[in-house]
């Protein structure tokens, strides 16, 4: 993690950057002087897995509160059924008897199922009428326990989205922490002599092809085509600083560079390792980073749709060779990253 900080000050921070793949040289007394930004850093990357764990739990218990709410239709409509055939049968019984059935009391009673439990116990009753009633009872006390089940379920929904909302406020803020220790560290860092060369990107920018989406009408789409998987997500190697922040794509330079789905554009830039980047915001709270762009094609603010075109691959940054590196972040932020693969594949993209 040292090197990333590292990385960091040898190109300053840009917002919802941070820290990229790492230099080649830590530079003078960089190692000492990142120690607390390395240390939040790793807090704010267990902060992540708590996010994540929280984001599981929701949608985990999004999926049996639909259950239980399908299942409380389906039985209250077998209620209102019961309920029919029960007034059906008061009705015919009423008639029957000149006003004195056995029904009677289910009619004229501010509560029908007590007075048929009564009167059916009682033995006024005959054998349909009381399986009737144990049917509509039974009916009555399942639909009860799902708006149960279901408000236990709504109250755990709520502190889950507690927990991920307070994780994530925890990740923007050690993170910014981190950045804030980085400037510090850079300061003192310019005032004791030059800073080491870092390998940055030549920010071109320019047509890229005129915004042609691929997979028009899909909500997401693979960020290249095709799409041949590298270095991937945790990998341990020279070019990183603690493992690897996202998958990596070998593509040549020049290979159009798609956003996997509808967002907004909140951070394009160069300088640091991941060379030219693009960042989008996506409408369910995910980040999407797109790095070591030969070109970009888009401005901050840009709203894009998925499939979109949004840069050209390339080389620029800290790279070994042309390839596309793609992050999925909990923040825009540099350290908030999580397993790209998963995350898409949870959207319809097997790669």
């Amino acid at each position: 993690m040292a090197a990333a900080i590292a990385a960091l000050l040898v190109s300053g921070i840009g917002i919802g950057i941070g820290a990229g793949p790492a230099a080649a040289d830590d530079g003078p007394g960089i190692g000492r002087l990142s120690t607390r930004a390395d240390r939040l850093m790793r807090e704010a990357s267990n902060a992540v897995a708590a996010h994540e764990k929280a984001r599981d739990a929701v949608r985990k218990g999004e999926r049996r509160l639909a259950d239980v709410t399908r299942r409380q239709a389906t039985e209250q409509r077998r209620l209102d059924a019961l309920r029919a055939t029960l007034g059906r049968q008061a009705r015919s019984e009423y008639q029957g008897a000149s006003g004195l059935g056995t029904m009677l009391p289910l009619l004229t009673s501010s509560s029908p199922q007590r007075a048929l439990d009564a009167t059916v116990r009682a033995g006024r009753g005959d054998r349909a009428a009381r399986q009737l009633t144990d049917r509509v009872t039974e009916s009555r006390d399942r639909v009860a326990d799902r708006r149960a089940e279901s408000a236990r379920l709504v109250k755990g929904l709520k502190a889950q989205e507690r927990r991920r909302s307070a994780a994530r406020d925890d990740i923007e803020a050690k993170l910014a922490k981190a950045e804030a220790e980085v400037r510090r560290a850079r300061a003192r860092v310019l005032a004791a002599g030059p800073m080491p060369t870092g390998g940055g990107g030549n920010c071109a920018r320019g047509d890229v092809g005129g915004h042609e989406r691929a997979g028009k009408g899909r909500t997401w789409v693979k960020p290249v085509s095709p799409a041949t998987l590298s270095a991937g997500f945790g990998s341990g190697g020279r070019l990183w600083a603690h493992t690897h922040t996202g998958q990596d794509f070998a593509v040549p330079t020049g290979t159009p560079v798609r956003a996997v789905g509808a967002g907004t554009v909140v951070f394009t830039g160069c300088g640091d390792g991941f060379g030219n980047q693009v960042v989008l915001r996506h409408a369910d709270g995910y980040y999407t980073q797109y790095a070591h762009l030969s070109r970009i094609g888009v401005k901050v603010g840009s709203r894009l749709a998925a499939g979109e075109t949004l840069g050209l691959s390339g080389a620029t940054g800290n790279v070994s060779g042309p390839h596309l590196h793609f992050e999925v972040r909990i923040t825009p932020q540099f350290g908030s990253g999580i397993d790209p693969l998963p995350w898409l594949r949870a959207r319809g993209l097997n790669l």
